[in-house]
C-alpha cells in the first residue's frame, strides 16, 4: 500500500512500502500576515509561503529516503531544514550544479530516462510550465514525475505544468492509477503557469477510472483557484468523485 501526504503547496510525501520519497521540498518559514496582505494587494509572488507547515520540519524530512525536485522554482525548494547529506534527484546538471552550490553533497539528476530507488522505478517526464510559448520559456524546464513498483500503484506526479498533449502521452503510455496535478491556476501577467479547473476536468477525462488528487493550492498569491473554488466548480459533476483535495497534512491511502 502507498500513501500519499499533501504538506503544502506542490510539497507532498509518497510512501511506498519500505521506501519514502519527498518531492519539491519547500520547507522554509512562512510569510508574516503583514508580508501577505501587501503581496496579495498588488497580486504579487511571495518568495515564502503564505501558510504553515502542518507539522515540524524535522516530523515531516524523519525517515525520507530521497527528495526529488520537479525543478528549482522558489515555491518549490529552498535548503531551509533539509539534511545537507541527503539523497536529493533534480531533473537535469544545472539542477543538481544549483544543489551542490548550496551545500548538498548527495545529488544525482537523469542521465536516463528512469532510475531505481529501493524497488521503485521512477521517470522523468516532459511538463509545459505555462500555456504559452513566453510563459514556458521565462518558467524553464520543468520535469513530473511516475512512480511505478511491482505490485503497487502507479503514481503520476505531474509537476507545474499546464494540460497539454505531453501530459495526454504520459497518461497513456504508463496507466496511472493515480495522478497528482498541481491546480491552484497560478498566473503572472502573459499567462497561466499551470493547471486550472478545466485542466484538472481534461486530466480526468484522459484516465475516468484513476484519483486524480489536486495539490499546489492555498499557498502562493499568484493563484487564482482555491480549494473552494474547485470544489464548488466540481460539486454536480462525475468529477467531484474523482478529484481528491487534500489540506495540508492530510494524508491518503492508496489501496
Amino acid at each position: 500500500m502507498i500513501t500519499f501526504q499533501q504538506i503544502r503547496n506542490a510539497t507532498v510525501k509518497l510512501q511506498y512500502p519500505g521506501v519514502s520519497f519527498m518531492i519539491d521540498p519547500w520547507l522554509m518559514d512562512a510569510c508574516t500576515p503583514e508580508e501577505r496582505d501587501q503581496a496579495a494587494a498588488t497580486y504579487s509572488f511571495i518568495p515564502k509561503p503564505g501558510c504553515l507547515l502542518p507539522m515540524s520540519a524535522e516530523e515531516l524530512t524523519a525517515g525520507v529516503d530521497c527528495f526529488f525536485l520537479t525543478h528549482i522554482h522558489s515555491d518549490h525548494f529552498s535548503p531551509d531544514y533539509l539534511p545537507s547529506d541527503g539523497a536529493f534527484v533534480c531533473q537535469n546538471e544545472k539542477d543538481a550544479h544549483y544543489l551542490e552550490s548550496k551545500g548538498f553533497s548527495n545529488v544525482q539528476h537523469f542521465d536516463e530516462e528512469s532510475l531505481c530507488i529501493g524497488g521503485v522505478t521512477v521517470y522523468r517526464v516532459d511538463a509545459q510550465h505555462g500555456e504559452n510559448a513566453e510563459t514556458a520559456a521565462l518558467m524553464g524546464p520543468c520535469s513530473g514525475f511516475v512512480f511505478a513498483c511491482d505490485g503497487e500503484k502507479t503514481i503520476y506526479v505531474a509537476g507545474d505544468t499546464v494540460f497539454y498533449d505531453g501530459v495526454r502521452a504520459v497518461i497513456s503510455r504508463f496507466d496511472p492509477d493515480v495522478i497528482v496535478v498541481n491546480a491552484c491556476d497560478a498566473r503572472i501577467n502573459i499567462g497561466r503557469l499551470i493547471m486550472d479547473a478545466g485542466d484538472v476536468k481534461k486530466t480526468c477525462d484522459c484516465k475516468p477510472d484513476s484519483i486524480v488528487i489536486a495539490s499546489h493550492m492555498d499557498t502562493v498569491t499568484h493563484a487564482h483557484l482555491t480549494r473552494k473554488q474547485l470544489r464548488e466548480d466540481l460539486t454536480g459533476t462525475r468529477y467531484r468523485e474523482q478529484v481528491l483535495i487534500p489540506a495540508d497534512g492530510e494524508r491518503i491511502e492508496i489501496i
